[in-house]
């Protein structure tokens, strides 16, 4: 990763983790993208086999399993240290070292006081077509992309002996993975502040583009004052480009990325855009609002497996101070379907703009991330009003969902229970005197009754099980039954009311009103006037 100094375990352990599970399974996440560079002082051990450095706390090497030997201090003897590449850079010192090369600090020859950082491949990867490819990808990627919250990257060159080199700006500040092993958990505002600029940083990248495809808090570094940090997006490794002539470094069914922070989508293998980072980026806000990686399963397999079968826990149930209407944000960011979520980093950046409480210094809320994708920008008073919206939403979805849920029920059992009635009335003779015994309207009540109690506990355990947890999906199961329910309700209310004025007014015989005939066409009524409604506010919300 240009430009970085990696802490000593956070990024290196993920991406060991993924490294290992690669010999077993059929995903990798990136191991070709040199991500997991950590900090010289702390690689304790060093592999007898390949000659990688890795952290004391690795026991063996993630890429040929051989028990790690106690390091000497050959990495500072580094044989580039002292050097000078294309007759500009003066290498200085090693930063960090991972499982495909080595990060170096670098001097301007002729602007002594400008830093770069270099990053250099490994020689046994200099000679493999497709890690070239994936190491110019991501020079290319990084310098298309012009944000101030992307890592700048100036150069590409090789070696005299050929081994290639990336040369990027030179980053002082920490791993936001690292910062959040130290804080555990962030504020509101802090956290929503990051996340803001890695929205920012992505958004300029969408526009020209390129999807990161490997957002997670190891691929972004803070700069600066670590009270109000500036975030800088790293590591676009295995982005994927839009280019239609270009080589496709990826196949379709080749998973890869860090599972944790992974679209259901990218974990099936399935071609992603740009809303797979839109997923990523909420599953960083989640992670730093709750102190926890929405899925975390240690196992690499079982993480995937939850990724596509299971929702997060819900944020305010790890941490009861995040706000409702933010935890439907970051929900619907996490939204399992491509189409539920943002369809645009400018809409997430938008939605997040009212709980980011510091300067803005520069943040473009609307920036595009897709063409068409930007939004306009909302006055302060006008975002908090629709914040405030938004928070009695989603307090009220979860009660609403019970009383339609009622009414809703009763109303089926209640129209069955009618139409059963008429059906018998009309082979007595439909009269106003025909009428059921007591024992079969007893029987009749309880068989509906009971014919309802299954679908009625299996729909209940459904709602419990996939809904109730999720802010996101409570809403919108509110929505999908607020409509057909009152619609129904009031359709048979209205024909209920036409009948009585029919047969009392119109036609003068109050008694007509008990034609069985009618139930039947009220209750035709109202279930047309139920689906006419779904039907309607399906097409609405596609």
């Amino acid at each position: 990763m240009p430009g970085t100094m990696r802490p000593p375990v956070g990024a290196m352990r993920s991406q060991a983790d993924l490294q290992l599970a690669h010999a077993s399974t059929s995903y990798s996440s990136s191991p070709e993208s040199l991500s997991g560079f950590t900090s010289s002082g702390s690689l304790a051990k060093v592999c007898p086999a390949c000659g990688v450095h890795y952290p004391s706390e690795f026991k063996v090497c993630p890429r040929d399993a051989s028990a790690l030997e106690d390091a000497e201090d050959d990495i500072l003897r580094d044989e580039f240290v002292g050097k000078t590449l294309s007759q500009t850079y003066s290498i200085v010192r090693v930063v960090g070292e991972g499982g495909m090369g080595r990060v170096y600090e670098a001097r301007h020859t002729r602007i002594g006081s400008k830093r770069f950082a270099i990053k250099m491949l490994h020689p046994e990867f200099a000679r493999q077509p497709q890690v070239l490819s994936r190491f110019q990808r991501e020079a290319e990627a990084a310098a298309t992309v012009q944000s101030p919250y992307v890592v700048d990257v100036f150069d590409v060159d090789r070696t005299p002996d050929g081994r290639p080199f990336l040369v990027s700006e030179f980053l002082e500040g920490k791993e936001f993975a690292e910062y959040l092993n130290e804080v555990g958990r962030m504020g509101v505002g802090p956290a929503v502040r990051v996340v803001r600029q890695i929205c920012n940083a992505l958004s300029a990248a969408h526009a020209k583009g390129v999807v990161h495809r490997d957002m997670k808090p190891e691929n972004v570094f803070l700069t600066g004052d670590m009270s109000v940090p500036t975030a800088k997006v790293i590591d676009f490794g295995i982005s994927k480009v839009d280019d239609s002539g270009g080589t496709a470094l990826t196949k379709t069914g080749m998973i890869m990325g860090t599972p944790s922070y992974m679209a259901p989508e990218q974990a099936r293998g399935e071609r992603v855009d740009h809303r797979a980072d839109v997923y990523a980026v909420g599953a960083i806000l989640y992670c730093a609002l709750t102190g926890q990686r929405p899925f975390d399963r240690g196992d690499p397999t079982a993480t995937l497996t939850a990724v596509l079968t299971e929702d997060p826990p819900r944020p305010r149930s790890l941490e009861v101070s995040i706000p409702e209407a933010l935890e439907l944000v970051i929900q619907r960011a996490m939204a399992k379907a491509p189409l539920d979520r943002y369809q645009s980093m400018a809409d997430l950046d938008l939605d997040l703009a009212p709980y980011d409480l510091s300067p803005s210094d520069g943040l473009d809320v609307a920036a595009p991330s897709v063409p068409g994708g930007s939004r306009p920008s909302l006055s302060p008073r006008t975002n908090m009003t629709v914040v405030g919206r938004k928070a009695q939403e989603v307090s009220m979805a979860r009660p609403l969902i019970v009383l339609l849920s009622v009414l809703g029920l009763f109303a089926i059992a209640g129209g069955l229970i009618n139409l059963a009635t008429a059906i018998v009335r009309l082979v007595r003779g439909g009269k106003a005197t025909d009428n059921l015994t007591s024992f079969e309207a007893v029987i009749l009540t309880l068989g509906i009754g009971f014919t309802l109690i299954s679908p009625t506990i299996l729909a209940a355990r459904h709602v419990l099980r996939s809904v109730w947890n999720n802010s996101m999906k409570s809403v919108t199961l509110a929505e999908k039954l607020r409509t057909p329910v009152m619609v129904a309700l009031c359709g048979y209310g209205f024909a209920s009311l036409l009948v009585r004025t029919i047969e009392s007014v119109v036609l003068r015989r109050a008694a007509g009103v008990a034609w069985p005939v009618w139930d039947i066409i009220m209750l035709v009524i109202a279930i047309g006037g139920a689906v006419g409604a779904y039907l309607i506010t399906r097409g609405d919300r596609r």
